[in-house]
């Protein structure tokens, strides 16, 4: 199916079949990137329908946009009505309704060939990739073209605020989004402007080794719509990735030979501050709203996006960024301890929000939830080193996702490399219930992973 779907966009007939079709189903709807879709296309006048067994932020998320989602099913009348079926790269190849598609002729599309199609008629098509940060550097485009009256189109994979979730409509020549790696779904793209945040080995599942995925962050550079490229200058294989790109290449990082780099880099409150450098001349103070040098390197990717799309460079158009839910986001505070989310699943990520956290008054403690058995054997090493820098980690049951536990790897193994400091606990509701038990005044806790950890965690009376 994927092969005929890539074939499909790549003869551009789904452009032309959107414009004839009414009624899209999505299957797998309730994601973050899926459900900024549908909105999407129910914006624009077609008749949205989905299923999901996940439901959560999700399902109300959609539910505010009057869009439904059933239990997946086969034949159902809503299924039966649709001209278009739309699937997540998580849908087994087996599921019900992509099988009653199959049987009735209708077409079928990853989510990335839809928002091929979607993004089509945009000038200039601004796609993130990287292992890491691609929300946030999206959000943060999003925001600093919009401060500079660029008013882009986002289609994100996180929401940009608890009122607005990872879509905006937009109104010009601009669109943002993210260029998701994962089974090089990031090829059936066609960016304009490319950012490379970072390209270490994740995805174990689709990547086995690193080599295969800068291969595929190559494929991707290489992409023949792009005009220009902004690379990470702190990321070795990203940098060597663009040495032979037949395009102009600018490069943001805290190294000093980037050319936009930060110098003095401090935090300040709840945010970092920095002396901001383009072309090798002092621009001004920048201040972000959000913790971590990790954060800096971001907003050094959209200050570098704006200024490669010809905007002025204001150092303080993201001085108001707060950022944006799941990413390193204050929950409030509960008997004195003050509580974070984190979207971290990967060894750098969980590196990178703890010394963010880091130098608080009490203790730093981490609530983990491995996500996916691939990646907790492939970098089982890794994680409990990087989680073994906090003064306590508990560790939960491994979220599946897609997957079956087929190597064996368990998250009581985790727990116990991680060092005497770190317990198992198999549920997130038994870690806040031993949380609030051993949080004391002064503490900081932050809850980590990809999975429904946060979700489960943050209820009464932690319902922030």
């Amino acid at each position: 199916m994927t092969t005929e779907n890539t074939r499909l966009t790549a003869e551009g007939v789904l452009v032309p079949l959107l414009s004839r079709v009414r009624h899209i189903h999505f299957v797998g709807i309730c994601g973050a990137s899926m459900r900024t879709l549908a909105v999407a296309c129910q914006e624009r006048g077609y008749t949205v329908t989905g299923s999901d067994r996940a439901g959560g932020d999700g399902a109300s998320y959609l539910a505010r946009h009057g869009i439904a989602v059933s239990e997946p099913q086969g034949d159902s009348e809503g299924v039966a009505a649709a001209e278009l079926f739309v699937f997540t790269l998580a849908a087994p190849t087996d599921h019900p309704e992509l099988m009653a598609a199959r049987r009735r002729g209708v077409p079928a599309v990853s989510r990335a060939d839809l928002l091929a199609a979607l993004l089509s008629p945009y000038r200039h098509r601004i796609g993130v990739a990287g292992t890491h940060g691609k929300s946030t550097v999206s959000a943060m485009c999003t925001h600093l073209l919009t401060a500079l009256d660029g008013v882009p189109a986002a289609f994100l994979g996180a929401a940009l605020s608890r009122d607005e979730d990872g879509y905006r409509a937009g109104g010009g020549e601009l669109a943002v989004f993210e260029a998701c790696e994962y089974r090089r779904s990031f090829l059936s793209l066609a960016p304009t402007l490319a950012v490379l945040t970072n390209a270490e080995w994740d995805h174990p599942d689709c990547y086995p080794d690193h080599a295969s995925m800068l291969l595929a962050f190559s494929d991707y550079l290489h992409l023949p719509s792009l005009k220009r490229a902004i690379i990470s200058a702190d990321d070795p294989d990203a940098l060597a990735l663009a040495a032979s790109l037949p395009i102009r290449v600018t490069t943001f990082g805290l190294s000093p030979t980037a050319d936009v780099c930060a110098r003095s880099v401090r935090a300040e409150g709840e945010g970092m501050r920095f002396s901001l450098f383009v072309s090798g001349e002092a621009v001004g103070e920048s201040y972000i709203g959000v913790r971590g040098e990790h954060n800096v390197k971001n907003a050094l990717a959209a200050f570098a996006v704006a200024d490669a799309l010809g905007y002025p460079t204001d150092p303080m158009a993201l001085s108001d960024f707060s950022g944006i839910l799941r990413r390193l986001y204050r929950r409030g505070e509960h008997a004195g301890v003050t509580y974070y989310e984190d979207y971290a699943h990967h060894p750098t990520e969980i590196r990178a929000a703890l010394a963010a956290l880091r130098g608080g008054e009490g203790r730093l403690i981490a609530v983990f939830q491995p996500h996916t058995y691939t990646r907790t054997a492939a970098l089982f090493s890794e994680l409990a080193s990087a989680l073994s820098e906090a003064d306590c980690v508990i560790v939960t049951d491994v979220y599946a996702a897609r997957e079956k536990n087929e190597s064996g790897v368990s998250a009581r193994a985790l727990a116990t490399a991680c060092g005497p400091h770190a317990l198992y606990l198999s549920t997130p509701e038994a870690a806040a219930l031993s949380v609030r038990s051993r949080a004391t005044l002064g503490d900081t806790v932050v809850v980590m992973g990809a999975g429904d950890l946060a979700a489960r965690f943050f209820r009464a009376p932690l319902a922030f």
